[in-house]
């Protein structure tokens, strides 16, 4: 189903009303000079407190990683004997990656994001950029990531291009909230609409989708708008 012009409209206004001043939005720093992180704050962000997120990426900074791509990351998990060991010895977290019996840790998946980095011959951010910018919701990398296992909806693999800067939206329950609130809760909404809304919103507001992304989220999580 498109998007109409009625349903941006209605978000604009929304937006304007409930969200406060569009200049004190803020756009997430990401990881531009490690790919490492972005892999590993995308596929542990899923079905997380925030917070155990962030003491992963913590974790794996103190192991020496704050600036590793794809490759010292498959590294590090090698050196560590595999990824449940790499689960238990480096990033302190056992997170299963959905919660049906025999679901794979999600350090497990991150090796596997690893090889397909590899296979693609990516290994930095400006590798994983180049490679997706002239088109980024269609192109070999985003089908390879959804081929990865629980990865299917490609959530992860848009919140992997918010971490490594580019303008994406992290369609998750969050923001598929943000917008049954601000549109309605009979809207048909999916990632991808979700992911088309914010965006043509972001647009007609002239903000960088990131930060519409961010505060949509704070706000239907019931943070503070504001850090």
């Amino acid at each position: 189903m498109a998007v109409t012009e009625t349903e941006i409209k209605t978000l604009v206004e929304y937006c304007e009303t409930h969200l406060g001043d569009p200049h004190l939005w803020t756009t997430p720093d990401g990881y531009p000079n490690s790919l490492a992180l972005c892999i590993i704050d995308s596929l542990y962000s899923t079905g997380s407190h925030y917070s155990s997120v962030v003491n992963v990426i913590e974790r794996y900074k103190a192991s020496g990683g704050e600036r590793d791509g794809a490759k010292a990351l498959a590294d590090s998990i090698r050196n560590a004997g595999g990824a449940r060991k790499w689960a238990t010895s480096i990033a302190h977290n056992l997170k299963p990656a959905h919660t049906r019996p025999g679901a794979p840790l999600k350090a497990e998946i991150i090796e596997q994001a690893t090889e397909l980095m590899s296979k693609l011959e990516i290994d930095t951010v400006p590798d994983l950029v180049s490679q997706v910018k002239d088109s980024p919701l269609d192109n070999g990398v985003l089908r390879e990531w959804k081929r990865l296992p629980s990865q299917s909806s490609g959530v992860t693999y848009n919140y992997l291009l918010i971490l490594a800067g580019m303008p994406s939206v992290k369609p998750d329950r969050m923001i598929l909230r943000f917008l049954a609130h601000a549109l309605g809760e009979q809207t048909e909404l999916d990632g991808q609409r979700a992911v088309e809304l914010i965006t043509e919103t972001a647009k007609t507001m002239n903000v960088d989708p990131r930060a519409l992304d961010h505060i949509a989220w704070r706000a239907a999580s019931g943070r503070e708008l504001v850090d």
